[in-house]
């Protein structure tokens, strides 16, 4: 898959951390190692966690890093001007309104009124935690009470209600992924993911919609994402095939491990010693990325440099098994 096309897709939302690096770094071999061309793809739609200083840190770690890009915004006050999600909400509606069209899942785009709480009792009451019910499904509820047409508070106008929006997954749904190495997967939306929402109440598209959008958009035909997000890419398959989107539904994946806390549970977008900003203050990238070239099966001494592991690299050294931060930190030098 020479002179593939792929994305780095932060989301502003906290100062990155050790896990965020690796999965940019895996993201960056694959592409420099193929002649490919990387993307900086910047998602910001989390309007209430979004913080300039979370945008300043982007920038800031990915030079750390050494990690470059050839398309996307070259700094924060370009990424506002050009780059935001929030300047392409058009673009995301005529995607919802492309569902809608679907034959296929026209009556499968829902206004859903549930809360938070509400979602969750009815999903472990049916013996499916995280996964939604469906309890507004077959409800009915009027379109006007939907956060959609509304432009949103970006364009300075308000949304028409405040429901979110679900789709509606059948429960034979089946997707099979490219993959860029490996046996391709074969999931299943409805058991893996549910009635996703598209569409928030805030009046914005939800991630999984905006992604597909933003990658057809770009004509990103590898995704590199984290193991955690295998039922995000059958959802946003199943997306593709209704919406159009055939440049997406062509993708090579691949899905990495990933680094953990200490208990097993995700890093989180700290200020720890697993933050960047952390590591940053203390020096160079050296001892991480040879953390990450011993992860990478690869002969650590002489890395300094995320260049110094371009020669070496190649998808099928990506390993399986997640590690988790105290003992990848223990072998650190």
């Amino acid at each position: 898959m020479a002179g593939l096309r792929t994305r780095i897709a932060p989301t502003p939302s906290g100062y990155l951390h050790a896990g965020n690096a690796w999965s940019f770094l895996v993201t960056w071999l694959c592409a420099r190692s193929r002649g490919g061309t990387v993307h900086l793809r910047i998602d910001d739609l989390d309007v209430e966690r979004v913080r300039p200083e979370y945008l300043d840190d982007i920038f800031a770690s990915l030079d750390w890093l050494g990690l470059d890009w050839d398309e996307g915004p070259r700094d924060a006050a370009e990424f506002r001007a050009r780059y935001s999600q929030r300047l392409r909400l058009s673009a995301y509606r005529e995607a919802l309104q492309a569902l809608r069209r679907n034959p296929g899942s026209a009556a499968g785009v829902y206004p859903c009124a549930c809360s938070r709480q509400r979602a969750k009792d009815d999903s472990s009451a049916h013996g499916t935690p995280g996964i939604y019910a469906g309890t507004c499904r077959e409800a009915r509820l009027d379109w006007s009470r939907a956060a959609f047409p509304g432009r949103a508070a970006a364009e300075g106008e308000s949304p028409g209600g405040d429901l979110p929006l679900r789709a509606h997954i059948p429960g034979n749904a089946e997707v099979t992924l490219r993959s860029l190495h490996g046996p391709p997967p074969v999931l299943h939306p409805a058991g893996e993911m549910g009635d996703f929402v598209v569409w928030k109440k805030d009046g914005l598209p939800a991630y999984q919609l905006a992604s597909v959008a933003d990658d057809e958009a770009l004509g990103i035909d590898c995704v590199v994402r984290g193991s955690d997000l295998l039922p995000s890419s059958g959802a946003q398959a199943w997306l593709a095939d209704r919406i159009g989107a055939r440049g997406f539904r062509d993708a090579a994946f691949l899905h990495h491990p990933l680094l953990l806390s200490g208990d097993g549970g995700k890093l989180s977008k700290s200020e720890g010693a697993e933050s960047l900003q952390a590591w940053r203050a203390r020096g160079g990238p050296g001892p991480l990325l040879r953390g990450f070239a011993t992860w990478l099966g690869m002969q650590a001494e002489g890395i300094d440099s995320a260049r110094d592991l371009l020669p070496a690299f190649s998808p099928e050294r990506v390993p399986r098994e997640d590690r988790t931060w105290p003992d990848f930190a223990a072998g650190l030098a």
